[in-house]
């Protein structure tokens, strides 16, 4: 029998009393092992774009957080924030530029093998970091130098990352050009909706003009995004999933819309992972949600991973 979208929903209310005898998760000194690709179903790799757990600030404090509820939601591969790795320099008395300056030059001298160290944690709870995310600074006063983007090339690569991904658009692409060849780490193009700034990754026609770089840039297609600027997320991959490395799945409604629950938007995500799954195309699915909950986020990732399941069931 073939389930529609309200199908799907109907069933979201089981996965939320499945978790509802989990305690909340907290710091423990080690956290559990998942089982190698437990979270590959039926071919289809997915992970987690760990924005997802609203609650938990994205710090390095509470990354053992972040690797429980990650092992909580068997989950095995992650697309982590540099946030989750560096210290922060705000606080009383220093001005933002100050505390900008301390960042670059802490990014700067940084060791890989602090980032080893990270990696191993990671590695020992059974998780995979797939790519970094990097905010380069590209506002004015908040420039990133060369220097510092070899910093976050050579920072991935310690990690173990596929790649670098980030919100720039193409005038800042063309600067990380000699950085994925030299460390073997794609540069991932991020789309955003807005349409009305020629610069950034918003359509069909801007990733083109991105990936036409470097044959080392590869589209990370964020779902929500395209569909509410009125792309075809199905097109797009029919047409370009050789370069496309990730998708960020999550639901929203078209025209600028808000973001929603999985199955409540006008995402084609059911079609896209089974496109995903009858191509065996290498593209990995992170997780990620916007909308409002009164749900845990891991309660809320779980309802998320289960409805992708049942789209491959």
């Amino acid at each position: 029998m073939k389930l529609t979208r309200r199908d799907f929903n109907k069933v979201a209310v089981g996965a939320v009393s499945s978790l509802g005898a989990m305690s909340p998760p907290g710091v423990a000194n080690a956290a559990p092992r998942l089982a190698a690709n437990i979270s590959t179903i039926d071919g289809v790799r997915f992970g987690l774009q760990p924005y997802c757990y609203h609650d938990v600030p994205m710090n390095r404090e509470n990354r053992p957080i972040l690797i429980e509820r990650m092992v909580e939601n068997k989950l095995d591969i992650v697309e982590l924030h540099t946030t989750w790795c560096e210290p922060s320099f705000s606080g009383p008395g220093v001005s933002a530029q100050e505390a900008r300056k301390k960042l670059r030059d802490w990014r700067v001298s940084t060791p890989d093998s602090y980032y080893q160290k990270i990696k191993q944690e990671f590695s020992d709870a059974g998780i995979e970091i797939f790519t970094s995310w990097v905010n380069f600074g590209i506002r004015e006063g908040d420039e990133t130098t060369d220097e510092e983007i070899d910093a976050a090339f050579r920072a991935a690569k310690a990690l173990g990352c596929k790649g670098i991904v980030g919100s720039y658009g193409l005038a800042f692409a063309h600067r990380l050009i000699p950085y994925p060849e030299k460390y073997g780490v794609f540069a991932g193009l991020h789309n955003h909706d807005n349409l009305s700034d020629p610069d950034a990754f918003s359509n069909e026609e801007s990733f083109v003009k991105g990936l036409a770089i470097s044959p080392d840039f590869k589209a990370t297609l964020d779902v929500r995004h395209f569909t509410a600027g009125n792309g075809d997320c199905l097109a797009f991959l029919q047409k370009h999933h050789e370069r496309t490395s990730t998708v960020h799945m999550g639901d929203r409604r078209r025209n600028n819309g808000h973001s929603t629950p999985f199955g409540q938007g006008d995402a084609p995500i059911i079609q896209i992972l089974q496109m995903i799954r009858d191509n065996k195309w290498p593209i990995v699915v992170l997780l990620e949600f916007e909308h409002g909950t009164l749900r845990t986020g891991v309660e809320e990732v779980q309802i998320a991973y289960d409805y992708c399941k049942r789209a491959l069931a």
